[in-house]
């Protein structure tokens, strides 16, 4: 069975440390810290709430994965200043993952700049250069994690049109380039969206080692609560199952209440029923 993980970006509007704290009251298996402002600023953490979630994993064990920051952030960018700023912050993101003996980090492709009709790296330079430099900049972030025994989980976000990765096959191009440590968070609502869940399931195979959880209509990624949309699980219940890794449930509520999450998690279960 998987680790089933409550993320803070499920109650937004609060800290990161209360987020944590009403999973260790909820016995979630896994906890994902979302480095979203205003829940989680990797680069400001202070030591004390580092010292107060490393005794609340003492009582309350959880395996805990860090999502990297993907907001206004661009590790594709064509300023090099702005590049690398983005690999510091997603280093920082790593290197709270390792203060909390944390296993995984979760991070997104950078984005291309320009929309070109017609124009993919295959045809344009313009946007080769992104893709080049986005691998540039995976390699680094992932040596980094590697040498600090953080497994690097790259997601999938062809729904996002500026997205580096335009399909599974460029994960797997990505992945060739930058090594096999590199791993997949298969966003299964994201996957719904773009290529389908059969499709991502077989095409990354054995090398996704997490998983995003989460509902929609199948318009948008709404990260809604397990039956608060109509996807249909159903299909994918003994992939779910089998599974060895975390499995989050991303829900996003902004908001400070965990009911949501809880509901979703009561909808997964009832579904391994």
């Amino acid at each position: 069975m998987p680790k089933i993980a409550m993320c803070s970006s499920a109650m937004i509007m609060a800290d990161w440390l209360d987020a944590l704290k009403a999973a260790a009251r909820n016995n979630f298996d896994a906890f994902e810290i979302t480095c979203v402002f205003p829940s989680a600023d990797p680069q400001n953490i202070k030591p004390e709430a580092l010292a107060e979630a490393r005794e609340i994993l003492r009582q309350h064990p959880m395996e805990i994965c860090v999502h990297a920051p993907f907001f206004e952030i661009n590790i594709a960018a064509y300023c090099n200043s702005i590049r690398e700023e983005s690999v510091r912050i997603i280093k920082s993101a790593v290197d709270l993952c390792r203060a909390l003996d944390g296993k995984s980090v979760i991070v997104h492709n950078g984005d291309y700049t320009y929309r070109i009709p017609g124009a993919t790296r295959h045809n344009h330079p313009a946007l080769e250069i992104q893709w080049t430099s986005n691998i540039a900049a995976l390699k680094e972030i992932n040596t980094y994690a590697n040498d600090r025994e953080i497994t690097v989980c790259l997601e999938n976000i062809a729904i996002n049109d500026t997205s580096i990765d335009r399909c599974y096959a460029d994960l797997l191009e990505i992945r060739e380039a930058v090594g096999d440590s590199l791993k997949f968070t298969l966003d299964m609502g994201h996957a719904r969206l773009s290529e389908g869940t059969p499709e991502g399931i077989r095409v990354l195979g054995d090398a996704i080692g997490h998983i995003h959880l989460s509902d929609n209509f199948g318009e948008k990624d709404d990260h809604l609560p397990l039956g608060d949309g109509n996807y249909d699980y159903s299909e994918y219940v003994d992939f779910l199952k089998g599974f060895e890794h975390v499995i989050t449930l991303e829900v996003i509520d902004v908001g400070t209440d965990p009911e949501p999450v809880l509901r979703c998690r009561r909808a997964l279960k009832a579904l391994f029923r």
